[in-house]
């Protein structure tokens, strides 16, 4: 917490000039309504139902000083508001607020300190979806459930990663630092002093004695092919001292068109946290937590024909050394009414493959979303 307060203390202070010029203040979000049709594997289980009503609100705010030197200081916010129908984890509903400073100069950079995703996330290319229930850190499960994740109040499972960004650490409280665009490359840096808020390839089983940390570096690169714009990067995050992963993606955008892949890999190198060969008690199995070690590729396809956009997306994610597997399709059909509401329509697919062939560890399931957005 004392690296925390002296940070934000630094950015508060970074590149202050005599007087300001303006106060700058914005802000947007998308808040609908959303009902799906599922046809899954098991039916009788309340995570699988026939059909659920979802209400989600996402939005950001921003408020800043813009000096005369060009410098930028303020506070940005980043907040969801979801209630999902029957949901037993969150029966009152969802809320989380995400807040951090900022400082930037287009000479110098960006800084942030505060609740973020970290450089490597937020520089990767990779598939990419139109609409909140996305492809990268699905919210597919809202809908369908997979064998391998659970992010409950009283239960957290990632037994197979969730997307091919680097986002163990989630939106943990960090200090990260993006530099200006250098020819057409961008670089970005993040350190998480308190890797509280894991969503990746960490174990929650393993046993962490002490405050563990993670590091990851990205960078963005803007190509002119002639026929388009070519967006590559490439990042690697160490987590834990032990926990290593490293991604590269490309999306390429011409008029209308966008097409994007990535890869990421994920392993152990190190004695800190290493992967148990052998049962450590009788009420773990050897190699328990053994996808720690992973990989994950995606693929998206989409057109904008302006008031129409669709999009197909598809993630594969596995564990290397067990039956861990999740497969998810997600085909989103976006129209824009107005300036203010927007329609949606989504077909989504999943196949999980749990621990084992038990029906309990296995889901397969297709499911039909409808919805109706406010832009504001």
């Amino acid at each position: 917490m004392k690296k925390f307060l002296t940070g934000a203390l630094a950015v508060m202070s970074f590149s202050l000039p005599s007087y300001a010029d303006e106060f700058e203040f914005w802000q947007s979000g998308l808040g609908g309504l959303y009902y799906g049709v599922m046809e899954t594997r098991d039916d009788n289980n309340i995570a699988n139902l026939p059909n659920r009503g979802v209400f989600r609100l996402d939005g950001k705010l921003e408020g800043a000083y813009k000096y005369n030197n060009g410098t930028r200081l303020g506070l940005h916010g980043d907040y969801t508001v979801v209630y999902r129908q029957h949901d037993k984890s969150y029966d009152k509903g969802d809320w989380r607020f995400y807040p951090y400073a900022l400082a930037e100069h287009k000479n110098y950079g960006k800084l942030t300190i505060g609740y973020t995703y970290n450089a490597a996330y937020i520089l990767h290319q990779g598939a990419q979806d139109i609409s909140w229930l996305g492809i990268q850190d699905s919210n597919l499960t809202y809908f369908l459930s997979s064998a391998n994740w659970v992010n409950g109040l009283s239960s957290v499972k990632f037994a197979t990663p969730k997307s091919s960004h680097i986002l163990d650490d989630g939106r943990a409280a960090k200090f990260s630092y993006f530099t200006p665009e250098i020819g057409n490359t961008k670089l970005g840096f993040s350190y998480t002093p308190d890797n509280a808020n894991r969503r990746g390839l960490v174990s929650r089983y393993v046993n962490y004695e002490t405050t563990q940390d993670g590091y990851t570096a990205g960078m963005q690169n803007k190509w002119d092919v002639g026929l388009g714009t070519l967006y590559t990067s490439a990042a690697y995050g160490l987590f834990n001292r032990t926990d290593n992963e490293w991604a590269f993606g490309l999306r390429w955008k011409y008029k209308g068109l966008s097409m994007s892949t990535s890869y990421k890999k994920a392993y152990i190198e190190g004695h800190k946290n290493p992967i148990s060969t052998t049962a450590q008690n009788s009420n773990l199995p050897a190699y328990f937590d053994n996808y720690r070690e992973s990989q994950v590729w995606d693929f998206s396809i989409g057109y904008d024909f302006g008031a129409f956009k669709t999009n197909l997306a598809y993630l594969h994610a596995q564990a290397e050394n067990t039956r861990h597997r999740d497969d998810l399709l997600v085909q989103t059909n976006r129209y824009t009414l107005n300036k203010y509401f927007d329609l949606f329509w989504i077909n989504a697919y999943i196949n999980s493959k749990g621990i084992d062939r038990a029906s309990d560890n296995n889901n397969k399931g297709y499911a039909i979303v409808t919805g109706i957005a406010l832009k504001y």
